[in-house]
């Protein structure tokens, strides 16, 4: 009798355990399976392994739609960029000399109390679309140092002389750029009204009361005393560069041979890796 009420308890107990190992490999199975769709929908086939085998690697153009990974954070990413690409209305035809000039930001924005290098690369384009021989008449070079300022900011009084150290010394036209701009924020940051040539009657504050003063505070005028109604725009044109040019400094584009293909919403996702991020671009094929 004892041993036939044994069986009966082991049949539950048997049931149970089959139910057990049917769930856990059912929740493997889903597992597995959520993984492999992962990998291959949203991420692409093989993507993780190339991310694993080529993070440290400072750019990486994708090959294959999905992602594509980078060490982005940086302004020669936005030099890269603006290169290839109008952003605001200007380029930046800076050549080979690229990188020279994105350390010659740097080192003078650290130098003269310029909290963001991007805004004076901004100015640059605004300026000069980075021609280092830009010379409109009074003004020469990348940042387009007024003549006026001959004798100054360690330049020639002559101004033969000073306009041709201002073209061939990218590093000094550039720092002077960058001293004048921080001196007009230390004159003009608590604020300053500006009409310009179409009576705008705005004030501008700080950074962009420091631009307004780096281009003049009257109505602009062209070698033939036309207005220059445009000249009216010029802070707000360099600081929405400045703002695209942050988000450039971030995010990768794909480049292939036959150009550049680019979206206007920068990434789809963003996974921040330290300081490597995981970035979404739109593949162009051939």
């Amino acid at each position: 009798m004892a041993d036939k009420m044994n069986k009966r308890g082991d049949i539950p107990l048997t049931i149970l355990v089959i139910g057990i190992m049917l769930i856990c490999a059912l929740a493997m199975f889903s597992f597995f399976s959520s993984t492999t769709k992962v990998r291959n929908s949203f991420v692409g086939i093989g993507v993780i392994e190339k991310m694993n085998s080529q993070i440290e690697k400072e750019y990486l153009y994708a090959k294959e739609p999905g992602l594509a990974v980078g060490n982005y954070g940086n302004i020669n990413a936005a030099f890269d960029y603006a290169k290839e690409n109008e952003v605001v209305k200007r380029k930046c035809n800076c050549g080979k000399n690229c990188d020279s000039y994105a350390n010659f930001i740097v080192e003078t924005s650290s130098k003269n109390g310029i909290p963001e290098p991007l805004l004076l690369l901004s100015l640059m384009m605004q300026e000069s679309t980075c021609v280092s021989k830009a010379y409109s008449g009074s003004s020469v070079g990348l940042m387009q140092i007024n003549l006026m300022h001959c004798g100054n900011y360690g330049l020639p009084s002559d101004k033969n002389e000073c306009k041709k150290k201002l073209i061939e010394d990218a590093q000094l036209n550039i720092n002077v750029g960058a001293q004048i701009l921080k001196e007009s924020y230390d004159a003009y940051k608590n604020g300053k009204l500006f009409q310009g040539c179409s009576g705008r009657n705005i004030t501008y504050y700080g950074w962009e009361a420091a631009l307004r003063g780096y281009n003049g505070w009257g109505c602009g005028r062209d070698e033939s005393g036309n207005m220059l109604y445009s000249q009216d725009n010029y802070v707000e044109e360099v600081i929405s560069r400045y703002e695209k040019l942050k988000e450039v400094g971030n995010y990768a584009e794909v480049i292939k041979k036959k150009g550049l293909e680019t979206t206007n919403n920068f990434p789809f996702i963003k996974i921040n890796l330290k300081d490597k991020f995981l970035f979404s671009v739109k593949y162009l094929s051939q």
